[in-house]
């Protein structure tokens, strides 16, 4: 059965999100954490909607504030309020104390770490799509000196991550202050428990597969894999990538004994 509608943020009432939900009898149950700009129509969340429908698994896309079809413009929203509509989403759409396999991509998997560590009795397995925790740290380091001056005059610049992404960038001052408050790789360990899958392309120019290595690192779980994709860019979505993205969907059934 699939429910799909606006979803009102516990807080705050006047704003709501957009979120799709397959909704079936299966034990297996999956929320997507999107990336940065993108959308329930994106390459990634389409084919992981056809793949749990395919499949009869329970599905959670949404869009966070400021994305897509839900409420909010981009540059008044950030880290903090992202992963709040992360939480919303679970606790608002599923019941009460049941736990998820977790997706999260990009800027996605940064709101998913952050969620496994506030709420670890909510999650029961982690996949890290191309993970970017942090990343507004390493944005703000790639900026030209006059862009960070127009970023301190005008509280905003735009601007493209690297050639492989074709998309303008808007990212506020705002962004990046809150960020500072959510950093994960500056901490000796990541206390997460579950486990947890890392998948990284190799020709990632936005993120590099470094920062999944730092992850490994540091997380705590004891039972972490790492994939590396070597023809794989950040968006992992061609074919190699999602083949990979759903080989581990199905390993993190089969360790859960789904």
């Amino acid at each position: 059965m699939l429910n799909q509608g606006r979803l009102k943020l516990s807080y705050a009432p006047d704003l709501h999100i957009s979120y799709k939900q397959l909704i079936s009898d299966s034990n297996v149950s999956i929320v997507f954490l999107s990336g940065f700009q993108a959308n329930m129509q994106g390459a990634k969340a389409t084919a992981l909607y056809n793949y749990c429908k395919a499949h009869n698994f329970n599905l959670i896309l949404f869009e966070y504030l400021g994305h897509g079809e839900s409420d909010g413009q981009l540059i008044d929203c950030s880290i903090s309020d992202w992963y709040k509509n992360s939480i919303d989403v679970i606790d608002q759409l599923t019941p009460p104390n049941s736990s998820h396999i977790i997706i999260g991509s990009s800027l996605g998997a940064w709101m998913m770490f952050l969620l496994a560590m506030s709420h670890p009795h909510r999650v029961s397995y982690l996949i890290s799509l191309a993970g970017a925790p942090d990343i507004t740290e390493s944005l703000f380091k790639n900026l030209t000196t006059v862009q960070q001056d127009e970023l301190l005059k005008y509280g905003y610049v735009t601007f493209l991550t690297s050639s492989e992404d074709s998309r303008s960038r808007v990212i506020t001052r705002y962004m990046f202050e809150d960020g500072r408050k959510n950093l994960i790789l500056n901490r000796e360990f990541i206390n997460i428990e579950c486990p947890v899958t890392l998948i990284h392309g190799m020709n990632d120019t936005i993120v590099p597969y470094n920062v999944s290595l730092t992850l490994a690192e540091k997380i705590r779980s004891s039972y972490l894999t790492l994939r590396l994709i070597r023809s794989s860019d950040h968006s992992l979505s061609d074919d190699i990538s999602l083949t990979v993205i759903f080989k581990a969907i199905e390993e993190a059934i089969e360790q859960q004994d789904l």
